[in-house]
């Protein structure tokens, strides 16, 4: 089952925000005081128009990092091949946000987005003839082309929709790849986005995470474990 072979592979979110936070150097001793609580960022790069925080992660896969960029309108943390559960996730993506909020004091969250990045392994033993035969129905139907098929991708756009209870409307970018260093994985990205500006909430926030993370796991792994089982 696909379900029990998803592996988290990136956890990402960024904002917009305003008033636009000044990087000075009166700002940066104070910003690199906060940002140091329940981090140990291992490189700090500091110029006029971004401020980047680093911290390759001891475990994991070697690629594993936080990451945190600062620049005057826009905040990202990043966490790159995670080592930790999600709800850790959500911890440090608090801490980070309420560094910025602590220091440069924005008021309006102008937009949002997050995006989770997951492989799946397939029963097939190949990805590009579970999504490219199964999914897409290509079979025989790239003949014509008359090159063998290195990776095989599926890209859906999702406007977005008018939502109960008022909730902010949101849309997402879908792919759905085979994994061009491992045929045997599916790579899945969700990239929601939240493009209404809102105050300064990281309760909100973290709701938005939650919601693109429960999306990929449950709606996106349906579409997709729907193809497996009527194999």
């Amino acid at each position: 089952m696909l379900s029990n072979t998803i592996k988290t592979r990136g956890l990402h979110v960024g904002v917009r925000f305003a008033p636009p936070a000044g990087l000075d150097k009166t700002r940066r001793q104070q910003f690199q005081n906060k940002a140091s609580i329940g981090f140990d960022w291992m490189r700090h790069e500091y110029t006029d128009k971004v401020w980047l925080l680093t911290s390759p992660q001891t475990e994991g896969d070697p690629r594993s990092q936080l990451k945190l960029t600062l620049q005057p309108e826009q905040v990202n943390f990043e966490d790159f091949f995670p080592v930790a559960p999600f709800d850790v996730f959500l911890d440090n993506v608090r801490l980070a946000m309420e560094t910025v909020a602590d220091v440069f004091t924005p008021k309006i969250m102008l937009g949002s987005g997050a995006m989770i990045r997951m492989t799946a392994e397939v029963h097939e033993q190949d990805a590009r003839v579970f999504l490219g035969n199964r999914c897409l129905g290509l079979d025989e139907r790239l003949t014509p082309i008359g090159r063998p098929v290195h990776a095989v991708g599926l890209r859906l756009l999702l406007p977005p929709i008018p939502l109960a209870n008022n909730e902010p409307p949101w849309q997402a970018e879908i792919k759905i790849e085979s994994l061009v260093e491992d045929v045997r994985q599916l790579f899945i990205e969700v990239d929601a986005k939240w493009a209404g500006p809102s105050p300064w909430n990281l309760d909100e926030l973290v709701r938005r995470i939650r919601i693109a993370n429960d999306f990929a796991r449950n709606q996106v792994l349906a579409f997709l474990t729907q193809y497996e089982e009527g194999g």
